[in-house]
Parts: structure tokens; C-alpha cells; sequence
């Protein structure tokens, strides 16, 4: 794979990212968080933590990946992807 398509689809995970999040804190910020159980807000919260490590974590790849194109790297073998998906702990998880 050519390291240039590998960017474009870190930038493309990495946006996908940022988009997610921000529909997820709207959607959340319209929740009665003291209606929900207790055990619901606490995976929220810890997917919040997760997808912030995740935007992270895809925003160091995309420099390293441009840092490699800086040193002459042409070709890689493939591309580390970054989705927001469902964590094993939710319920969407087992319907996969």
C-alpha cells in the first residue's frame, strides 16, 4: 500500500472520530443522566475515556505516518484503522 493512501485513511478514521464524538456529547448532553443506571452511566463514561485515547492515539499515527513520508518511505504493509465502534461490554457487541 502506498503510504500516502495509508494518510488519507488515518485522516479519514481520525475525522470519523472527531464527527462521532461530537454527535455522541450532543445526544448526551440531551440525556436525565439521573434516570439511567448507574452501571449505563459508568460504560458511558468509560467509553467517552476510550474514544478520547482513540482520537489520540489516530492523531500520533497520522504524524508518525507523515514523519515516515518526511524520511522517505514509500510503501507499507498496511494501515492501523480507528472506528468508534461498539466496546465488548455493550450490548451492540454480542450482535456483531
Amino acid at each position: 500500500m502506498r503510504i500516502e493512501q495509508a494518510i488519507a485513511i488515518a485522516k479519514h478514521d481520525e475525522h470519523r472520530l472527531v464527527r462521532f464524538m461530537e454527535r455522541r456529547s450532543r445526544f448526551l448532553d440531551g440525556l436525565d443522566w439521573d434516570a439511567l443506571p448507574e452501571q449505563t452511566a459508568r460504560e458511558a463514561s468509560m467509553l467517552d475515556d476510550l474514544l478520547d485515547a482513540d482520537l489520540a492515539e489516530s492523531a500520533s499515527y497520522v504524524t508518525w505516518l507523515e514523519g515516515c513520508v518526511a524520511m522517505g518511505v514509500e510503501d507499507i504493509v498496511g494501515v492501523v484503522r480507528f472506528e468508534p465502534g461498539p466496546r465488548p461490554w455493550q450490548l451492540a457487541w454480542v450482535t456483531l
